[in-house]
């Protein structure tokens, strides 16, 4: 019996760490609040909370997103088992079976009911974190089976996935009603839109295949091609009033004789890409031509500025820049620059070299070369 124990202990621990590690560390790369982690410095630096609790409780929520990151990913392939197997998709139960990977689901949830218990005293967090749970349960799991209902299916997701765990971030901070917290909250729900109608745009035709009545099964490419169109636009116009925000709310930095508002280099930044950008996935996209700056797998599309604008910009660039800022007001916030540099892998000259604009220079230089 004691082995037998064991062997369930050391099977669980198996699943725990696959998951982590599943679809190449997707918990990580796809967690939606490390996405948006900029919210998180937005309020330091608007609130000028410099403070040890500030760094406590941003650790003990991204613990909590992860853990519900998690559990999200679980409860969905514990429900698609049978499914994935016809379609030939990768599931992490595959190896593992329904036994096990029920002891992995309930640990997951044990560790996201701790993780979550020291918020739920901030105003409108205990609800919001009740209204994630049911939502990431019954996506997957029968009888409701939101992600099968069509349109409601495409908003629980998104829903389950972005706005709410955003809006459960800033009630974990106590900045939940304020103008500053919509905005961002709107401009993450449109990031989320973007992410899911664009996932379930590439697998239209796996998920038909399977047996799947996704909204995008249901209605069509070119439905739901429309709706990804209009979606990145009204997503990188949001951008704009998001750095807006922060041109309003941060305080201003005083050099010499001038007081100088520290998102003033980031909305510029931002203009001039509005300037190639504004416009051409809808154009694209409409015209029946493939457009997914969504897709970061290593075959998707080339890496250009409409990809710039919607992943590297506000997921990278916008976040290191505040936290370099944060760290210059407080300096043990330098975990953040220290995170997002070891998170993104921007110690290594090889992602550099295949971003742009090193990569676009390089074949301009090369094309140069050869003239």
């Amino acid at each position: 019996m004691t082995e037998r124990r064991l062997g369930e202990g050391r099977g669980v621990g198996k699943g725990l760490l696959g998951l982590i590690s599943w679809r190449h560390w997707g918990l990580l790369r796809y967690n939606s609040i490390l996405q948006n982690i900029a919210l998180f410095l937005y309020v330091a630096l608007a609130r000028r909370w410099f403070a040890l609790d500030f760094l406590r409780d941003v650790g003990l929520f991204l613990l909590l997103s992860l853990a519900g990151t998690g559990y999200g990913y679980l409860v969905n392939d514990w429900a698609d088992l049978d499914l994935d197997r016809r379609a030939g998709k990768r599931n992490v139960f595959s190896g593992m079976g329904r036994g096990r990977g029920t002891l992995v689901l309930a640990a997951v949830l044990a560790l996201v009911v701790v993780l979550g218990l020291p918020f739920v005293r901030r105003p409108g967090f205990l609800s919001l974190w009740v209204a994630w749970g049911l939502v990431a349960t019954f996506y997957s799991l029968p009888p409701v089976r939101l992600k099968e209902r069509g349109a409601l299916g495409l908003a629980a997701t998104i829903a389950a996935q972005q706005p709410i765990p955003a809006a459960m971030a800033f009630a974990a901070l106590g900045h939940l009603p304020t103008w500053g917290a919509l905005v961002f909250i709107a401009y993450i729900t449109l990031r989320g839109i973007c992410s899911d109608v664009g996932h379930q745009m590439r697998d239209r035709e796996r998920d038909a295949v399977a047996g799947a009545q996704t909204f995008a099964v249901r209605h069509g490419h070119r439905t739901i091609a429309r709706i990804y169109g209009i979606s990145l636009e009204l997503e990188t116009l949001l951008l704009g009033a998001v750095l807006v925000i922060l041109m309003i709310d941060l305080p201003p930095v005083r050099i010499g004789a001038w007081s100088i508002a520290p998102a003033w280099p980031l909305l510029i930044g931002y203009l001039a890409l509005l300037s190639f950008t504004l416009g051409r996935a809808w154009t694209w996209l409409e015209r029946g031509e493939w457009v997914d700056p969504y897709d970061e797998s290593p075959e998707g599309p080339p890496r250009d500025l409409l990809h710039l604008v919607h992943q590297p910009f506000p997921t990278v660039l916008l976040p290191l820049y505040l936290s370099v800022w944060l760290t210059v007001s407080y300096w043990p916030n330098v975990v953040f620059v220290i995170g997002l540099i070891l998170l993104y892998g921007l110690y290594d000259p090889r992602r550099w070299a295949g971003a742009w604009p090193v990569r676009a220079v390089s074949a301009w230089l090369g094309r140069g070369g050869e003239a």
